[in-house]
């Protein structure tokens, strides 16, 4: 990914965070015929290896579920708060020179996926479920499901590890703009995109121009 050192995430725990927030990527994988693309929900595990791990799941059905239980070369892309920016939010100076933009967080997870057994799916499953259905009122529990409702499930679904071997990260958030103009973008964007705004506003606390 073609990146700057501006635009650098400014912690771990925030690229953990941006994951986290997600939750859901777009995932590419390398095979024979090229590429095969899905679009799959994630929980990150932080603890396990050197940059976490990922686990998610997917459709048998999917010709891309081969390729997971191949272990093929994989990626997963975990997309944060993103806009255009606009350069008539810019003060004129005496002109607004500076061309629009679109500022975006985004995070690439590298790694080889490895299969899971029927018992760490199901596992997987519950985990993701409580994860996503978290602080809901009258939140939904996979028992209701009802009696054989996992089982009949299971065998149409393949679960999968992600460990991430490389992780990248960039946050394009107006650090290479004069300041004047980027803080005016932070301004506009107050109410329309309030996390578009905090972030831009985090990524350019402590700049000088």
């Amino acid at each position: 990914m073609y990146t700057k050192p501006e635009f650098a995430p400014l912690s771990r725990e925030a690229v953990f965070a941006l994951i986290e927030a997600a939750a859901f990527a777009t995932v590419v994988t390398h095979g024979p015929h090229g590429l095969a693309v899905s679009h799959l929900p994630f929980v990150l595990d932080r603890a396990r290896g050197e940059n976490g791990t990922l686990v998610s799941h997917l459709a048998k059905a999917n010709p891309h579920a081969a390729l997971i239980a191949d272990g093929a070369e994989t990626v997963a892309v975990f997309h944060g708060p993103h806009g255009y920016i606009s350069s008539s939010w810019y003060p004129r100076n005496p002109v607004r020179d500076s061309a629009p933009t679109w500022n975006f967080a985004v995070v690439h997870c590298h790694g080889r996926p490895v299969p899971l057994d029927g018992r760490d799916t199901a596992r997987h499953l519950l985990q993701l479920v409580e994860t996503l259905e978290q602080g809901r009122e009258d939140r939904w529990r996979m028992r209701e499901l009802g009696p054989g409702g996992m089982e009949r499930r299971m065998p149409h679904i393949i679960g999968f590890d992600l460990p991430i071997a490389r992780l990248e990260a960039k946050f394009k958030m107006g650090q290479d703009e004069r300041l004047y103009d980027t803080n005016a973008a932070i301004s506009a964007l107050g109410t329309a995109d309030p996390a578009l705004a905090e972030l831009m506003n985090q990524h350019n606390t402590g700049r000088r121009d």
